[in-house]
């Protein structure tokens, strides 16, 4: 190919994680061609009501993949915990970039309070007074709710950018973001002197599904989809594959609180773990490190999970 369209979003995070994409492609494939096509979809446009009142996952990558389909893009970069569960036909997962931090961040103003905890830690003994929560995710809000004693949960959407304003206006005494966006937009030194950010185990906090995770989208059988199995990294696809298989198994939208985390654990016995939540039940699975036995563990869990919270 003599150039490679890269759709992407047109937030400064969305940018950031296609030029990564961009940038790999170039490491990796010396000589081609890049350039970036920035696409706005229905997610962006509607910020006055909860995510769950408008549509699913897909309304962050519908637009996209229609562009794939009608030729306007060669690949799509997304944020792999925002892909809807079953991709527009004719298209494909034709890559992941290595996976960053798959933990949350609760982030307060600088020297704000904190909640109480539950159990755990994240850097303080917290207030007694109610702590006001900004997430519109349910998996946060239940996970909240199962760490702190004193927190509650208030819609908020937006970018990154947007809702660190919001958090600075006042409407939140916190905000909870994904740690691998903060850390792809680095914007350290005017970060530090705003807000102090509290890491949160996710064994405790467990991730969203394929959080942290970079995919590029192509449509089938196209040069696109060789060229991207250069810049593919073999471990973040097996647990993309698993966690996506949870999900599928669970039938879970985004109205609903779920989770998968799948990782694989090096020691003397080399395995492959997976925790997966869905409302209010956890289990975790082990197994050895495949893709199959990954797919096995996940339908495991599933009908494990789900069996208890009939």
């Amino acid at each position: 190919m003599d150039k490679i369209r890269i759709g992407t979003r047109g937030s400064r995070l969305a940018l950031k994680q296609a030029a990564l994409v961009q940038e790999t492609l170039s490491q990796t494939c010396g000589g081609t061609e890049t350039e970036l096509v920035i696409l706005r979809t229905r997610g962006d446009r509607i910020q006055d009501r909860p995510l769950s009142e408008i549509g699913d996952k897909g309304i962050f990558a519908s637009e996209l993949e229609q562009a794939l389909l009608s030729g306007e893009i060669d690949l799509a970069v997304h944020s792999a915990k925002d892909l809807p569960m079953t991709l527009a036909e004719g298209l494909t997962i034709a890559a992941v970039l290595p996976r960053a931090d798959v933990r949350d961040v609760l982030v307060v103003p600088k020297g704000g309070r904190t909640p109480i905890l539950r159990r755990g830690g994240c850097g303080s003994s917290g207030f007694s007074g109610q702590f006001c929560v900004g997430t519109g995710s349910r998996r946060r809000q239940v996970l909240a709710g199962k760490v702190w004693e004193n927190v509650v949960c208030r819609e908020i959407r937006g970018n990154v950018d947007t809702r660190l304003r919001k958090l600075q206006e006042g409407g939140y005494d916190g905000i909870i973001l994904a740690k691998a966006g903060l850390d792809r937009l680095d914007s350290s030194p005017e970060w530090e002197n705003a807000f102090d950010f509290y890491p949160l185990s996710p064994e405790l906090f467990l991730p969203a599904a394929c959080q942290g995770i970079i995919a590029v989208e192509a449509v089938e059988e196209t040069e696109a989809v060789k060229i991207c199995e250069k810049i593919t990294d073999g471990e973040t696809a097996l647990c993309f594959e698993v966690e996506r298989e949870t999900l599928a198994q669970l039938s879970a939208d985004c109205s609903e609180a779920a989770a998968a985390w799948c990782r694989r654990e090096r020691t003397a016995r080399d395995r492959l773990l997976l925790d997966v939540m869905y409302a209010d039940c956890r289990v975790r699975m082990t197994g050895v490190v495949s893709t199959e036995e990954g797919r096995r563990l996940a339908r495991e869990a599933a009908r494990t999970v789900k069996g208890r919270d009939k």
